[in-house]
This record gives C-alpha cells, sequence and structure tokens, in this order.
C-alpha cells in the first residue's frame, strides 16, 4: 500500500499538521492554533522525536515523545514520555500505532506513561510494559460553576455552556487557610516567565520527575490565550525547601487552575502542607474556580487532602525500558509529563478570557 515510517521533517511537515487539525480537533481560533502547534513542536526544549506513517503522500498514524530528565534512585537520567499517539481510523485494522509504538521502544532510553485511553491501557501490558505505582488524581472545586463546569467536560462536553447559568460567586468548597510552618522563618518568591527560578535540587525515592530551567522557560513561553504559568519559590530562612508550578487555564465556564509540578524538599510534612495549599490559595486569589493536581508521594497526598483537594480516579503508571532491568518502586510524578498540562479541552471549545495580568508580587513572609 505505499506505507512509509519516517520522522518529523520539513519535507512531511504540511502533511503532519494536516494529521494534528485531525487529532487536536481543535475549535480555537487559527492563529492560537498556529502558535500552540509551533510552540508545541517547534520550540520545546526537551527534544523527543515524532514518528510518523505516510500513506501517497498523507500522513495517517504518528507517535510523539518528549525527552526529560528524572532521578532513578538518585541517579539522572533521560526517559521519553509518549504522547499524540493517533492513527485514522480505516488504517487502524494495519496496526500502524503498534508499529510506531514498537519503533520508539527501541530507542535507548526508558519510557513512562501515565493515565492514557483505555486501548493504552490495555495494549502496553500486552507490549512487555511494567506497571508502577499509580499516580492519584485530585481536584479542588472552589466554585460551583467551575466544579460543574469540571464534570461536565469530562463527561458530556456538549452542555458545558449551560454551567454559565450558575451564578460565578457561589463557592463549592470552603479553601482552607495555607498556613505557614513552626519550623523558622517563611517566605515565598512568586516566580513570572521570563525570570531566573529559585529551584532546589531534586530527590527521593525511585522514580522522581525533574523541573530543568529549559522545561521552566518553555513553559513560560506558553501563547497568549492557551494558560497562564506562574510558580512559587519557598523558602526556610535562607534555604530553598519547595517549589511549584502553576497555572490559570480559561474554560469555557470561567477560570481552572491547575497545579503543573511540586517539589518538596523537606521531609517534614507541615512543610508540603503548606506549599499546597498556598499553591492552591494563589490560584483561588486569580479567579480559578477548580484546581487539578497529581500526586503519587504519600507527602503530597496528604497535603493536598488537608488542603481540601479530593480524590478522583487514580491514573495507571506504566514503564518500558531495554536498558534498565528493575522498574522503579515508587515514583514522584504530576502533569510535567509529555503535553499533560496543555489543556487541549479547554481549546476544543470557545473559553472565556484570561484576566489582564497584574505586575509580579514581591518577595514576602507568610
Amino acid at each position: 500500500m505505499g506505507l512509509r515510517l519516517t520522522q518529523l521533517d520539513e519535507t512531511n511537515r504540511p502533511a503532519f499538521e494536516r494529521l494534528l487539525a485531525h487529532v487536536w480537533q481543535l475549535s480555537c481560533s487559527v492563529e492560537l492554533a498556529r502558535a500552540v502547534v509551533r510552540w508545541r513542536y517547534d520550540e520545546r526544549a526537551s527534544g523527543g522525536g515524532t514518528w510518523l506513517v505516510c500513506h501517497d503522500g498523507e500522513c495517517v498514524a504518528m507517535l510523539d515523545s518528549f525527552l526529560r530528565p528524572y532521578l532513578l534512585n538518585g541517579r539522572r537520567i533521560h526517559v521519553r514520555e509518549g504522547c499524540d499517539w493517533y492513527c485514522l481510523p480505516k488504517y487502524r485494522s494495519l496496526g500502524l500505532g503498534i508499529r510506531l509504538m514498537k519503533k520508539m521502544m527501541t530507542c535507548d532510553e526508558p519510557m513512562i506513561s501515565i493515565g492514557g485511553s483505555e486501548w493504552t491501557r490495555a495494549i502496553l501490558p500486552k507490549l512487555g510494559w511494567k506497571r508502577l505505582p499509580d499516580v492519584q488524581s485530585y481536584v479542588l472545586p472552589l466554585k460551583a460553576r467551575g466544579a460543574a463546569g469540571a464534570i461536565l467536560r469530562d463527561r458530556w462536553p456538549v452542555y458545558e455552556a449551560y454551567v454559565r447559568l450558575v451564578p460565578e460567586f457561589l463557592p463549592a468548597r470552603r479553601l482552607r487557610r495555607a498556613e505557614a510552618p513552626r519550623v523558622g522563618a517563611t517566605s515565598v518568591e512568586e516566580w513570572r516567565p521570563g525570570a531566573p527560578a529559585l529551584l532546589p535540587p531534586a530527590g527521593g525515592r525511585g522514580l522522581v520527575q525533574l523541573l530543568e530551567p529549559g522545561d521552566l522557560d518553555w513553559m513560560g513561553r506558553m501563547p497568549d490565550g492557551l494558560a497562564r504559568p506562574f510558580g512559587l519559590a519557598f523558602s526556610l530562612g535562607r534555604e530553598p525547601v519547595g517549589f511549584s508550578l502553576a497555572q490559570l487555564e480559561p474554560a469555557p465556564t470561567g477560570l481552572d487552575g491547575r497545579i503543573v509540578h511540586v517539589l518538596i524538599t523537606h521531609e517534614a510534612q507541615e512543610i508540603a502542607d503548606w506549599v499546597m495549599a498556598e499553591t492552591a490559595r494563589r490560584l483561588a486569589g486569580l479567579g480559578a474556580g477548580m484546581v487539578r493536581c497529581l500526586a503519587s508521594t504519600p507527602q503530597k497526598k496528604i497535603a493536598l487532602r488537608r488542603a481540601g483537594f479530593v480524590s478522583r480516579a487514580p491514573l495507571p503508571s506504566y514503564w518500558w525500558s531495554n536498558n534498565i532491568a528493575l522498574s522503579p518502586s515508587a515514583s514522584d510524578t504530576g502533569y510535567l509529563r509529555a503535553d499533560d498540562a496543555i489543556p487541549f479541552s479547554t481549546l476544543r471549545a470557545h473559553h472565556s478570557s484570561l484576566p489582564e495580568e497584574e505586575a509580579p508580587a514581591s518577595r514576602t513572609g507568610a
């Protein structure tokens, strides 16, 4: 049938973008869609690689990946994160998606998958992927409209617009106070895109996701209208003990918040409680009606529950490696993986605008 497996380059870029438009099915403006494609594929710092199957000059299947640093039992490695795994329906009987995945599985780097479709969850174990500890999903419904909109977007997106009938001011859940730890003088410094960030050195058991300055800079250059990222650096005295990267996302029913990545380097549970609660408080202050977060460590899970978050269905996590014999026994991962932090669901519907950005906050005591 003239099927050809290749990687993305300038010769097949137009065919790839036609397939990508079919995959993403965005309903935002053409300008925003082009900006997202350029930022997502051309400007990312992590590299990775995009594999395609082409037929008679058209792209019919694709599989993309990000390549990011992690710690594995304290040792720095690079892990490949698969995403945008898709095949046109009329070609699926040919097993092109499996062919692409098997091709990527020959790469030197290990691979990680979190969540995914029912089909993905069913096929990865059959391809030899090992199950990792689940990643727990959490939500903090702050406003009735935001909570209802998020539920409908996940289950019945066609009805989400009706949630606008719910008064915007009605609360859904009381935000718990972000109390500073009693272990010493504390401070919180806000990071804004374009500025250097105070990132403490990471550590921890098992597989630990790392936020690098390059990826942070890339997130900071997110197109206008997609989301607004910001970070918070937490310190005890002069010692940095945590950093959270969050973003405010325009949604059809208002604004959503997402905690993309959290690094906590202090063992005290009250430090984790402070980091999570303060990050949620800042998102609420910016108008978020719902906040999402993922967590896979006991410390973070306890902190999210104490901050008022509610757990949802756990996300299965899978691991593949040609070179590393043992699978990680524990993990510390979140929305930073691949493009999990990109709010595609809100780009598939008409959404509200982000409010005007205020001047960066100065360093303040907490």
